[in-house]
């Protein structure tokens, strides 16, 4: 009884979000996945529902519900992620909106050490020198700055994506990275799963 009354409970969230975000509700609403997890700020695990859905102009999407509600949209891969890719990147949104306004450098101070970090990176012949795109900074803490860099590693395209001195490079083509990849990053480095 509890489980259908938390179902009902992420399915009006969701449809109430669509409604105010897109002017209407959807006409097909699915969960493909709900579970405790750890949350941002949240002291105790908190139960998260992935919902699939359909609007009668056509448009589809996975939103989240719990903590906060949101749909990624236009995201045409979908259908590629796992749920834990989902929760990793609704996670890293959560992470990244809640705390932007925290930033205490400027974007000039922090796309000079992004610059720095880069050139470091192609002088220890880690990413060549013949392309990269800065994609995204992001300052959570006064000395913790996380970037997401497009660049060409033995000449394939990846993400560089995380810390100076914690990163990781993921295919272009890793489903996850098809939204900004901080997000998933950022989510996967919180972990939502550990144990509490």
């Amino acid at each position: 009884m509890k489980q259908r009354k938390e179902q009902r409970w992420a399915f009006n969230q969701m449809a109430e979000w669509l409604s105010k975000n897109f002017g209407e509700k959807p006409i097909k609403q699915e969960i493909i996945d709900e579970r405790d997890i750890s949350w941002p700020l949240e002291e105790k695990p908190v139960r998260i529902f992935l919902i699939k859905y359909r609007l009668k102009s056509g448009l589809e999407g996975i939103g989240f519900t719990g903590p906060t509600t949101w749909s990624f949209v236009g995201f045409k891969e979908r259908m590629a992620l796992t749920p834990e890719e989902w929760v990793y990147c609704y996670v890293g949104w959560f992470i990244q909106f809640f705390f932007i306004h925290a930033q205490s450098a400027t974007n000039i101070e922090n796309k000079k050490k992004a610059e720095q970090f880069i050139q470091d990176l192609i002088s220890r012949k880690i990413i060549e020198a013949n392309f990269y795109r800065l994609c995204h900074i992001f300052q959570l803490e006064e000395d913790l700055i996380y970037y997401a860099i497009e660049v060409i590693k033995k000449g394939e395209q990846f993400y560089l994506v995380g810390t100076k001195d914690n990163y990781i490079f993921y295919r272009k083509d890793f489903p996850p990275m098809q939204l900004p990849p901080l997000f998933y990053f950022l989510g996967k480095t919180f972990n939502p799963f550990m144990k509490m």
